[in-house]
Formats: structure tokens, sequence, C-alpha cells
């Protein structure tokens, strides 16, 4: 029962990756730039939803406020990002977006200070299944998550805005000729993706604490995940998503005695686990090679 309660709390932080992995991903189809930014902006709709909800507003518009702040920031993200994606600068932009990430970080923690804070005083609502439990935070997560892997796995792969979302970065200026607008397309990626990322920053700190830099780890975990699952491949990185979280989280929840492995190693062990995928599908998990005629 044990080994069961570790795999489902695997499956609520692995899907809590996929859904700031689906982002980077989005993002990348349409610019080719890591929008390393995007933990940091979910962790500013987190809060901006705990200062709406601290000043007594209603939930519905503590909400649509959240939900402002994060078409702003995807607003912000866009007048950073554009002119760099349509001059093809993606290594500029990448930094460019980590930035934004730690303006983030240090806004939030100048506004609401460093100290954790907890959108409940009580403890979390939990459903149970026998011997194992599930917050409702976790719970709205993995419902949320196969939800939207599922609709996206079919608009990127079965709708022509998918196929378009994934022309836009390599001839932006073909598609213009065809009367499909390119920025557009990028400014509502990056806009869906702020929102997105918002929603998993407020379901993780539901969970545990709601500080500045909560989204760093979760950021690096999903562009982990985008790199090991393949840039071009959405499937393969919703299922690097889970693998890189669950490999480590069993490794230190069931090493006990003089070999128990510290919390404190988990990083480390995404890593090595990355090296290894990477070094045996450097171009990601399901991707094939092709012939060159």
């Amino acid at each position: 029962m044990f080994f069961l309660q570790i795999l489902l709390n695997s499956l609520v932080m692995g899907t809590q990756v996929v859904l700031l992995a689906v982002p980077l991903y989005l993002v990348y189809s349409s610019s080719k730039i890591y929008h390393l930014g995007l933990g940091a902006t979910g962790i500013s709709v987190a809060y901006a939803l705990w200062f709406g909800l601290k000043s007594g507003w209603s939930v519905p518009m503590a909400i649509i406020f959240a939900i402002i702040c994060a078409v702003i920031l995807g607003l912000i993200s866009f007048s950073l990002l554009e002119k760099l994606a349509k001059k093809k600068e993606h290594m500029f932009g990448l930094l460019v977006s980590f930035s934004l990430g730690l303006c983030l970080e240090a806004i939030t923690a100048i506004m609401f200070g460093t100290d954790g804070k907890f959108f409940l005083t009580t403890p979390l609502p939990t459903i149970r299944f026998s011997e194992l439990y599930l917050t409702f935070p976790g719970a709205a997560t993995l419902a949320t998550g196969l939800i939207l892997s599922v609709l996206f796995l079919i608009l990127v792969a079965k709708t022509p805005w998918g196929r378009k979302m994934k022309a836009v970065s390599e001839n932006s200026y073909l598609l213009s000729s065809l009367s499909f607008n390119a920025t557009t397309v990028r400014l509502l990626v990056l806009i869906i993706a702020s929102i997105l990322a918002g929603f998993v920053g407020i379901m993780m700190t539901f969970n545990s604490t709601l500080t500045p830099g909560a989204g760093f780890n979760l950021v690096v975990l999903a562009f982990i995940a985008l790199l090991v699952g393949g840039v071009n491949s959405l499937k393969g990185t919703i299922i690097a998503s889970y693998i890189v979280v669950l490999i480590p989280e069993l490794i230190v929840g069931l090493s006990a005695g003089q070999y128990s492995v510290s919390l404190s190693w988990k990083m480390v062990i995404v890593f090595v686990v990355a090296a290894i995928f990477l070094t045996w599908k450097p171009n990601g998990l399901l991707t094939r090679k092709e012939r060159v005629e």
C-alpha cells in the first residue's frame, strides 16, 4: 500500500510537470524559444489569486483577477520574445525568458515577502480509496491534466491549427503570404501558456507552500521532460514528464536503512535519469530515424 501511495503522489506531481511541459512545447513549436519564465509566471498568477482571496474578494472575482494577470503576463512575454522569434535569435530568447522569470520572482518577493503563504489554514479536503488518499487539488490536477493532454494531442496532431502552429516557426513569411498571421498565433500560444502555467502554479501551491521561488524546480523538470521526450513530440514530452518524476520518487521513497536516499538527492537523480535517456535517445523518446534520399 505504501508503494501505491508513492505511485499516486508521483502521478499528481508528474501531471503538474505535464501541465507546464505542454505550454513549453507549444511555445517552442511556434517560436523555437524555450520559455523558462513560465515557472515564475505560474507562481505570480498563484500570488494574484492568493491576494484576491486574502483581500476578501469572492472566489469568482479572485479567479477572474488571476486570469487577467495571466493574460497580462502572456502579453509581456509576447512583447519581449516576438522580435527574437522573428529574427530567429532563439538562444537570446531563452536568456530573456529566464531573466523575465528572475524578475517576476524578485517582484513577488518584494511585494509579498519571502515567507511561505497558504491558501487554506485548515487541512486540505481529501478523497480516500481504502488506505490511499488524494487531496482535492491533487485530484483536480489529475483530471485536468488528463483532459488537457488528450485535447492538445488531438489539436496538435489532428487539426490544421496544430500543423500551422508548427509551421509558424519554420517559415512565417510563407504563411503570411497565405493570409495566415504568424504573430497572432504566437500571441495566442503565449497567452494560453501563461494561463496553463497559472493553473499548475495554483494547484501546486494549494498542496504545499506559496513562495516566490516555488516554480523553479517545476520548470526545470518540465524543461528536462521536453528534452527527454523530444522537442517535436508532444506525446513523448507527456510520457517523459511522468518518467522524470516517477523514477526519483520511487528511488527516494522505497529506499530504507543504510541504503536510504535523502530527499536532497532527488534533483541529482533527475539529471542522471535525463542524461541516460538523452544518451540513449538524443532526439527524444518517440523519435525515429528517417532515411534521407
